[in-house]
């Protein structure tokens, strides 16, 4: 999946939870306002096509992209996220947030945009939501909340059309809010930095989360915030911009599957970027 990417190389060390560059390569533009990067990942429990895998962040500049839903409650079915992409005329797509056990179009946390209502459940435990699709010209074009700490979170939520909550990996204080364990996949998860640019994040390598959360403090990428949105073989991202094509597709998450993962599998619901 990666042999055809440029990389940024960089070393995370997962397990002692440190990150340093190997080279000074920085992010590359793929079109204005978008920037790919990549790091190496040691896979603790081993991706069977090599040792190391791939974290890869997309950087956007809300500026110049809208946000959007694509939706299978509003399309009617589900969909790859390279076929989301071309659907709906998405640059760029990845998982929106995690679907209900019992009814896989719907989100477990609350999802919607301008087009369509996912899910209307305030998921209790879930402490972030990313809004856009403001109703007001003079608010900010995408805002992060952190439910634990924004104390006019609701108030964002009735100024954006555009809204979904998950889990938070990190808060804005820069904590790891994961403790360790012995659970390890894919992962994939949205984030703000400090400049209020958006970021989709792919992890293949299989991480756990308090993993996962520590290597996004210990990169390079000043984050204010970050969500989980997917694991396992189902965490994807798709990118095709201007020559460029990025396929980035989760592993399986147990050993009970023996192989390697080298596909998209349908997703139920994908947040994508349009140019403005």
């Amino acid at each position: 999946m990666f042999a055809f990417l440029p990389r940024a190389l960089v070393s995370l060390l997962v397990l002692c939870a440190t990150a340093s560059a190997l080279h000074a390569e920085d992010w590359r533009l793929l079109a204005p306002g978008l920037e790919l990067r990549e790091f190496l990942v040691p896979d603790q429990v081993g991706d069977l096509a090599g040792q190391q895998g791939g974290m890869a962040v997309l950087r956007i500049d809300p500026a110049r992209y809208d946000l959007a839903l694509g939706a299978a409650l509003k399309t009617g079915q589900m969909r790859s996220m390279q076929d989301w992409a071309r659907l709906s005329g998405f640059v760029a797509a990845i998982n929106a947030g995690m679907f209900r056990s019992d009814d896989r179009l719907r989100s477990t946390g609350y999802m919607r945009d301008s087009g369509v209502l996912v899910s209307d459940f305030l998921h209790p435990s879930y402490g972030a939501f990313l809004a856009f699709q403001p109703r007001e010209a003079s608010l900010p074009r995408v805002r992060w909340v952190d439910r634990k700490l924004d104390p006019d979170w609701e108030a964002v939520l009735t100024a954006y059309d555009g809204i979904i909550q998950n889990y938070r990996l990190i808060s804005r204080e820069r904590e790891n809010l994961w403790t360790q364990n012995d659970r390890r996949h894919s992962a994939a998860a949205i984030g703000m930095d400090a400049s209020n640019r958006v970021l989709f994040i792919h992890c293949r390598p299989q991480v756990t989360l308090h993993e996962f959360a520590q290597a996004l403090l210990d990169l390079p990428l000043d984050l204010i915030g970050a969500m989980y949105v997917e694991g396992g073989a189902d965490a994807a991202m798709y990118v095709d911009v201007a020559g460029y094509v990025g396929r980035f597709v989760g592993e399986y998450q147990s050993d009970f599957f023996q192989g390697s993962n080298r596909n998209f599998w349908p997703a139920p619901n994908v947040l994508g970027i349009r140019p403005r």
